[in-house]
């Protein structure tokens, strides 16, 4: 464990060097609740509620969503592995004394903490600025359950962007299906839009995949729109999902890595 734990504090502090990066987690959290305040704005016009939802939860719930998307990393391990397959220069964590996906789970961890205060940060002055109407629960289980969830979701992410990019080994170019489930993944965990506007049989269905409790049921925990118990089987079902997902990961690279021929250390 205190390799891993290596990585993750080589990489949380290499994170104080890239200041852009910064910045451009902060701006995407401020992007996104700017963009969502202006266009519900207009779609609650002369309107109370929209399927339960008022405007100030609707609000609520974006801005619990631009913090918990601007600081998903998991995306990079995707691209990273299928780069480094391709180039022949993945050998070297074959090689070495750490399990990959654990790695790269440490990796984007690492940047995970370091840029989830400034994403709060971005979304406090962003709602203060604009005098946005944001209410949060203070109900403690409903926290304590949002504060289990969020950290399982980001390891399923990490697990399932490292399934997909393992996958090169046994195809050279993932490009496309990359660039699709990002799209997808986006729409399924409820970061566009809340998924309780969704057809019931739609949400009944999607209740049971995990992209579902990656943000969507930790943002209408935080904002007081779910209950505890709904909460939790949400919990049940990420966690079977991450146990899943790891395996599956493991398992297709243990079996592709013996087709990898590529060079260097």
């Amino acid at each position: 464990m205190r390799k891993y734990g290596e990585v993750f504090r080589l990489s949380f502090k290499m994170q104080i060097a890239w200041r852009f990066d910064v910045m451009m987690t902060m701006a995407a959290a401020f992007a996104h609740i700017v963009t969502m305040w202006i266009l519900w704005q207009a779609i609650f016009e002369g309107r109370e509620l929209i399927e339960g939802f008022t405007f100030e939860a609707m609000l609520s719930y974006h801005v619990v969503c631009a913090i918990l998307r601007s600081v998903d990393f998991s995306n990079q391990i995707s691209g990273e592995v299928s780069e480094l397959i391709r180039g022949g220069r993945f050998s070297r964590h074959m090689v070495a004394p750490v399990n990959p996906m654990g790695f790269f789970g440490c990796l984007v961890a690492g940047e995970t903490a370091f840029h989830i205060g400034f994403s709060v940060m971005a979304a406090a002055a962003c709602a203060f600025l604009f005098k946005l109407p944001v209410s949060l629960t203070a109900d403690m289980p409903r926290i304590l359950l949002a504060a289990a969830t969020i950290p399982l979701g980001l390891s399923f992410m990490a697990c399932y962007r490292y399934f997909l990019g393992v996958l090169t080994f046994k195809f050279l170019e993932i490009s496309f299906i990359l660039y699709m489930q990002m799209s997808l993944a986006a729409f399924a965990t409820g970061a566009f839009v809340p998924l309780a506007l969704l057809p019931k049989a739609v949400l009944g269905f999607l209740r049971y995949m995990p992209f579902t409790h990656v943000v969507y049921t930790p943002a209408m925990l935080l904002t007081g729109q779910m209950d505890a118990a709904e909460g939790l089987s949400g919990l049940a079902v990420l966690l079977a999902w991450t146990v899943i997902m790891a395996a599956a990961a493991q398992g297709t690279y243990r079996r592709l890595r013996l087709r990898y021929d590529g060079v260097g250390i």
